[in-house]
């Protein structure tokens, strides 16, 4: 029984159609649509009163959000910006700074192959001094050597004639 009350009320109470600016939209363009053409041209003919009525009522008529929303968009279109703005600076900024890095990375890795370079240049050049040294002693040992081999010979010599010279007598 409640149900029927219930549609019995809602059958009471006159019904309130909501307003539809997209369906009078599309009862302006069947307007001009139905309109009467303009010989020899692609224009019509159609009632200014009752097509600037119509219009009116369709503006005054449309829900204040649309307005609201134009005021939105252009909130937003000016958040967009600044925020663009914003992201332009960083990302200019994060590129100044990458470039810093990169640079002190190739000065710091330049600088490390300069030392490299050096420390294995000096190491060749003590590695020639060494090798220099070696033969440079090598050739006095060979002189002493030949020197002491001349002074034994000699000294052989003389103490053969000395034992030549006491058998002598």
């Amino acid at each position: 029984m409640e149900n029927n009350n219930y549609a019995s009320a809602q059958q009471a109470q006159p019904r309130i159609e909501r307003y539809d600016p997209i369906r009078h939209i599309d009862e302006l363009i069947d307007i001009i649509r139905d309109a009467g053409g303009v010989p020899f041209t692609d224009k019509c003919a159609v009632d200014r009163g009752d097509m600037i009525a119509s219009l009116e009522e369709l503006k005054n008529r449309l829900p204040a959000s649309v307005a609201q929303s134009n005021d939105i968009v252009a909130r937003a279109q000016d958040v967009i910006g600044t925020a663009r703005e914003k992201n332009k600076k960083i990302i200019d900024e994060a590129n100044r700074m990458y470039a810093m890095k990169v640079n002190d990375h190739e000065i710091t890795r330049g600088a490390r192959e300069e030392a490299a370079n050096i420390i294995a240049k000096a190491e060749a050049q003590a590695d020639e001094l060494r090798k220099s040294a070696h033969l440079y002693v090598k050739q006095l040992l060979g002189n002493a050597n030949a020197t002491l081999s001349e002074c034994i010979g000699q000294i052989q010599t003389n103490m053969s004639e000395i034992d030549t010279t006491i058998d002598a007598m």
